[in-house]
């Protein structure tokens, strides 16, 4: 203990140091205070995201590796220049078929101008495709938003991994597989180099900015049991057959623009696989088919992760499309939904996939304040960071809590909300499913069928005081 303490404190003396000068080129790792050595590798003392509890009683970890110290002429300066002289270019991956909210029309934009000027500062902000200016800058002082930046100082940050940093010229840069996180990576860093608590909108008593590193570390169960998280429930689908004892299939009969059947539903090699097809002699008739199946328990907040191989998905909604939710008793009903709080909860998807690069996730919800019986959404995308969700298996998940749905990639956080009226306090029912979407594509019926393959579902919740 006396050990750690001693290399705590030398590494303190020579942050102190670091930060007095802002020369040098930044490797990650290089500068005393990054959060990781490596991008891309699990950091030994990470950020701590908000809400999260330190883990150890007698020794409690800091939740950033600097302490914030505000100038005393209340200046805000990176590298020597005032912030007033930066502008934010925000790269926007857009889908290849464009359906997608435009980034400058976003509620996720208007939250980081928000911020910035209540911090102190002004910041205006252009949205540009990610092929454009990556290699040259648009501006002579940025502040960047995208992932996979081709700029001289900016570490080549894998693009599954959040981070964010200060290069030695002084650009500010902030990097996500998600471009709707982009704010969450915004408030840490407010609340570390500005002293501005964690989306609070409070100002800032200046800042003076220094080459730096920062990177979220993926979480890991270790992490979970370090929280107080338990695992409750888990099937490997070791067996032959679904357990119906705890699965039951669900909406059996029509469903969308086809079937639901549970004759598409199967347990093999240690995998639940649900087909999707049209059938001439389906039990429903000529139709398109495939399954849902839900848990005969119901829960209520929790991390909920799945590894799961994607069905193919050659058009987005126009074919079948591999999901993994949580399904409130009444979350279309405005009356009881009430905005996601109420006793009709919300609808939770932790995945939906619209194909083989394309990943979502969204909460739903109905009797949001100032909406009345309108269907309203918080949708969250991911596409364009070299996966390939039906070639491999990938863990979706979400941490349900007081205040936030987490969602996550591979143990990368993708999504963070609290729409629209918090989180949902009733038990909800898990699912995993396949839609017919009912598409008569010629590449659909040459393909013959499709399916999405479960390997293995864990529920985690904490214990009960």
């Amino acid at each position: 203990m006396m050990k750690k303490r001693i290399s705590l404190t030398l590494a303190l003396i020579l942050l102190l140091g670091a930060l007095a000068s802002c020369a040098g080129t930044a490797t990650p790792g290089s500068e005393t205070g990054t959060l990781s050595p490596e991008p891309g590798s699990t950091a030994e003392e990470p950020v701590t995201e908000p809400g999260t509890e330190p883990s150890s009683e007698d020794e409690p970890e800091t939740k950033y590796p600097t302490e914030y110290v505000p100038p005393e002429d209340g200046s805000f300066t990176v590298c020597g220049t005032d912030l007033s002289e930066y502008h934010g270019l925000l790269y926007f991956p857009f889908p290849p078929d464009n359906n997608s909210t435009q980034m400058n029309q976003h509620p996720m934009l208007n939250r980081i101008t928000a911020a910035s000027e209540a911090a102190g500062f002004s910041l205006k902000s252009d949205t540009v495709r990610s092929e454009k200016h990556n290699e040259t800058p648009k501006y002579e002082h940025e502040i960047l938003f995208g992932h996979s930046f081709e700029r001289p100082g900016i570490p080549e940050v894998p693009k599954d991994v959040n981070a964010y940093g200060v290069t030695a010229d002084g650009t500010i840069w902030f990097s996500s597989p998600s471009p709707l996180l982009y704010d969450h990576l915004f408030f840490l860093f407010l609340e570390e180099f500005f002293g501005v608590p964690y989306g609070s909108g409070a100002a800032s008593g200046g800042c003076a900015l220094t080459e730096c590193y920062r990177e979220l570390p993926r979480l890991t169960d270790g992490e979970l049991r370090k929280m107080g998280y338990e695992i409750v429930f888990e099937d490997n689908f070791d067996g032959d057959s679904l357990n119906l004892d705890v699965w039951e299939h669900v909406d059996v009969g029509q469903r969308r623009l086809g079937y639901s059947s549970a004759e598409t539903v199967r347990v093999e090699d240690g995998k639940l696989k649900i087909t999707g097809s049209y059938r001439e002699e389906g039990e429903f008739g000529p139709a398109w088919y495939a399954g849902m199946v839900g848990l005969k328990q119901w829960y209520c907040r929790g991390y909920f992760e799945a590894s799961i191989l994607c069905s193919e998905e050659f058009h987005r909604g126009g074919d079948f499309w591999t999901a993994f939710w949580i399904q409130g008793p009444a979350p279309y009903q405005a009356d009881l939904s009430q905005g996601g709080a109420g006793p009709g909860g919300a609808e939770i998807d932790i995945l939906e996939n619209f194909g083989p690069d394309f990943t979502s996730c969204t909460i739903w919800c109905t009797g949001a304040e100032g909406k009345g019986d309108e269907l309203v959404k918080d949708a969250y995308e991911v596409y364009g960071i070299g996966n390939r969700y039906d070639e491999e298996y990938h863990t979706y998940s979400v941490l349900w809590d007081e205040s936030y749905y987490r969602f996550y990639l591979d143990g990368t956080l993708i999504a963070q909300t609290s729409f629209a009226n918090g989180t949902s306090v009733v038990e909800e029912q898990v699912l995993l499913s396949l839609e017919p979407c009912g598409s008569y594509a010629k590449e659909v019926l040459e393909r013959g069928l499709t399916e999405m393959s479960t390997d293995w579902i864990r529920i985690w919740q904490k214990a009960e005081p």
